[in-house]
């Protein structure tokens, strides 16, 4: 296994990252690291979250994911290696993996998460996590602030060298995830939405998909005060906030030549209406 990425909010002014990756170049001097994002608001796990399990499927199924957004380092909480069938990921046991484990979950399993917190969730077949908590794997001394550089990174080069996922510690039967956002659905057919994720243009990503959708695109749409009427199949088919199926098939607020975000003053968590029409509208 050659691809590691790394996902954290250390920025790029620092040199966080490049320590990191200088761990995991002399561990494993032919590792392929490549940068998911180094951009995360600072302590923002939801955000990382949905970063890693947008991106994650697009890499080869033995790829390991090295994520590190953690409130919590220097205190209790685990480190832990999860290997799905879909990629390898290692980080602190925040629920910084709830959405790259969430296709491996039964439907009903989402119901059963918290609104807010943190649940321990067990893991499904297929899927298995251990904690990594053996020191021959860390980089010595330890920092109390910085396990990025001195735990996470070389488990990361460790299990790109074909080190058995046993040795880094016990195996565990469940992690911690939190709640992911769906649409509430009304008798009426319509949905009550939810902002899951804001980009760099200001765009606000939702968690409404388009199976979700008429097929005659027939919706109305109703966020902070603004009403969006008709589906877009780009950014340019209309002059101010519009709606779209954006790159990650989901149903996307955008504003042509500028941010939705910045116009609503909208966060991630806020919700929408979106009713279905009898008949489209201009």
């Amino acid at each position: 296994m050659g691809i590691i990425t790394l996902t954290t909010d250390f920025g790029l002014q620092d040199a966080y990252v490049a320590a990191m990756k200088g761990v995991i170049l002399s561990l494993n001097p032919d590792a392929r690291i490549l940068d998911v994002s180094h951009q995360v608001e600072p302590q923002n796990i939801q955000q990382a979250a949905f970063l890693l399990g947008e991106t994650c499927h697009y890499f080869p199924a033995d790829t390991i994911h090295l994520a590190v957004v953690d409130p919590g380092v220097g205190s209790g909480r685990r480190g832990i290696i999860l290997s799905t069938p879909g990629g390898l990921f290692i980080g602190p046991d925040n629920g910084l993996f709830s959405y790259a484990l969430s296709p491996y979950l039964p439907k009903t399993t989402s119901d059963l998460l918290p609104a807010e917190g943190l649940l321990k969730l067990d893991l499904p077949r297929g899927v298995e996590a251990f904690q990594i908590s053996n020191p021959a794997f860390w980089l010595n001394p330890v920092s109390t602030t910085f396990h990025g550089r001195d735990i996470f990174a070389p488990a990361a080069a460790y299990v790109s060298l074909g080190t058995p996922l046993s040795e880094f510690g016990p195996r565990l039967s469940w992690i911690y995830a939190f709640h992911l956002p769906g649409p509430e659905i009304a008798a009426d057919g319509s949905f009550t939405g939810h902002v899951v994720y804001i980009d760099h243009f200001g765009n606000l990503i939702t968690d409404i998909t388009p199976r979700m959708l008429p097929s005659d695109k027939s919706i109305g749409l109703e966020i902070l005060g603004r009403t969006i009427y008709g589906l877009c199949q780009n950014y340019t088919q209309a002059s101010g906030l519009l709606a779209v199926i954006g790159s990650s098939g989901r149903l996307e607020i955008a504003l042509q030549g500028g941010s939705a975000a910045g116009l609503l003053s909208a966060r991630p968590g806020d919700c929408f209406h979106l009713s279905i029409l009898t008949s489209p509208k201009g």
